[in-house]
């Protein structure tokens, strides 16, 4: 039985696998610092994956963080195409598949989450978006397919969607709530933007789910026959959160962690898609699957490894570009008392922010191919928990300077 030992193990190697590395190697540059991850390449930027990467805009290499050359280092070990299968948290050691054991000072659990299957009949041939070998397994059907369905209208489903019909790939999405993005967005919101990707060739049915596939053909729940050359399933990821169970960690929708991102193991951290954490702003616990996120808390755990006792405290925001829309939004968007639109809200040339107030508190924003700046100012807003409840004709006046809001 191959033995290791370093001060700090990495389990994961996506955003937040990789930002905690990086933060370590600052921090504590010559300790050794060991990387499992069950991908077999070094980490790699996903959200590429579903727009620039899968339309050809976006060359291979430059998906990746660093070149190979960044990871050969005295103190460094990754080992690629490996899994952690349990810690023992008393004697601090990690049990590889593979029966090699690596002991540890310090362990950061982040193995993100896989995407969420859906059992249908005919679903084993379907398609499913999570790792760069995914995407071109999407691209390589795209290239022979003139038409494709996705089942789920959430971000990788529309993403995936605009991708395909720039790449002239006739597609229909099948979503079985009522409008798209109905996690993160309200029914007007979602209603405009629907209206706008149809107007650039998507398909859209809602309220209905997917039944069964059969060799090309998707019944649905009403009994509607789609015809396809590929199927695509994007109905959410499942976090990764056996390793934690067969451990004994505590477990309730992801790794249960403190504001330290301590999980109940001591000198167990975890960070990304698979931490449920206690967002002090909104009061209540969650786990959140947004990039950003990602990168703050893999930084924050790294950290409070190396001796740090810094609290969670920050404003996840989301981000998607989509045919020309950038989007962007911050904060809670579905808990509130008002609304206020500030811009164009249309579906022919959209350029908007709803800003979402709870108690004349600003509490979150969407804002569709707005300005940064204009951006930085809410954000302030909604960390400071500016109450603008007399200064909300402001808000709306396109004219009106939102730092003012800020004095």
């Amino acid at each position: 039985m191959t033995e290791k030992s370093c001060q700090y193990l990495i389990i994961g190697s996506g955003i937040a696998g990789y930002n905690a590395l990086k933060e370590l190697l600052e921090l504590k540059p010559n300790s050794k610092i060991i990387m499992v991850t069950s991908d077999r390449y070094y980490p790699y930027d996903r959200p590429p994956l579903s727009k620039y990467y899968l339309r050809g805009e976006m060359p291979r290499d430059k998906l990746f963080f660093e070149s190979d050359d960044f990871y050969k280092r005295d103190n460094l070990e990754v080992m690629l195409n490996k899994s952690v299968e349990r810690i023992d948290a008393n004697l601090k050691e990690a049990i590889l598949n593979d029966g090699s054991v690596i002991s540890f000072d310090k362990a950061l659990i982040s193995t993100g989450g896989r995407p969420r299957r859906l059992n249908i009949p005919g679903s084993e041939n379907a398609l499913y978006l999570r790792s760069l070998d995914d995407a071109d397994r999407i691209r390589e059907a795209a290239s022979k397919g003139k038409n494709a369905l996705i089942i789920g209208a959430g971000f990788i489903g529309v993403e995936v969607a605009s991708s395909l019909t720039t790449l002239g790939v006739r597609t229909t999405v099948v979503e079985v709530m009522p409008y798209i993005w109905n996690t993160f967005v309200d029914e007007k919101v979602s209603r405009v933007i629907q209206q706008y990707l149809e107007s650039k060739g998507i398909n859209f049915i809602l309220n209905e789910s997917v039944k069964e596939i059969q060799g090309k053909i998707a019944t649905t729940s009403s009994g509607r026959k789609i015809e396809a050359d590929m199927f695509l399933i994007a109905v959410g990821i499942s976090p990764n959160v056996e390793l934690a169970q067969r451990s004994g960690m505590q477990v309730d929708n992801g790794i249960v962690v403190n504001e330290y991102l301590e999980t109940s193991a001591r000198d167990i951290y975890a960070a990304g898609d698979i931490a449920n954490i206690f967002d002090p702003r909104e009061g209540k616990r969650k786990r959140i699957e947004h990039w950003n996120n990602a990168e703050y808390t893999g930084k924050l755990a790294a950290r409070n490894m190396a001796g740090s006792r810094e609290a969670y405290n920050f404003i996840s925001s989301i981000w998607s570009d989509i045919f020309d829309l950038h989007i962007e939004s911050a904060g809670e968007t579905r808990n509130y008392d008002e609304y206020i639109i500030r811009g164009r809200f249309n579906s022919d040339n959209p350029n908007f922010n709803v800003i979402y107030l709870k108690g004349g508190i600003v509490r979150g924003y969407v804002a569709i191919n707005r300005d940064y700046s204009e951006l930085e100012v809410l954000n302030k807003l909604i960390e400071g928990s500016v109450d603008v409840s007399n200064k909300k004709n402001s808000l709306a006046d396109k004219g009106f300077d939102l730092k003012e809001l800020l004095k």
